[in-house]
């Protein structure tokens, strides 16, 4: 399976500047993309876990239920 020249040349017709413009605006759109999709993910893993862990703590009776002082305002 051969590749098409015209495929495999197609990068060479746009100009040197115009690739550095779509190069520019990947990183720009792309990298932070990425970091919040990596927050995201780590976000909602924390969140679960610390659920997870609540629900466990309830289960076993060990979660004391807390009720905040009065304020003497």
């Amino acid at each position: 399976m051969a590749l098409d020249p015209a495929v495999a040349l197609a990068p060479a017709l746009l100009a040197p500047d115009l690739l550095g413009v779509i190069g520019i605006l990947v990183l720009l759109v792309g990298v932070p993309l990425f970091v919040i999709a990596v927050i995201a993910v780590l976000t909602g893993y924390i969140q679960q876990d610390a659920a997870t862990h609540l629900e466990e703590l309830e289960e076993a009776g060990e979660l004391e239920e807390f009720e905040p002082e009065p304020d003497d305002d």
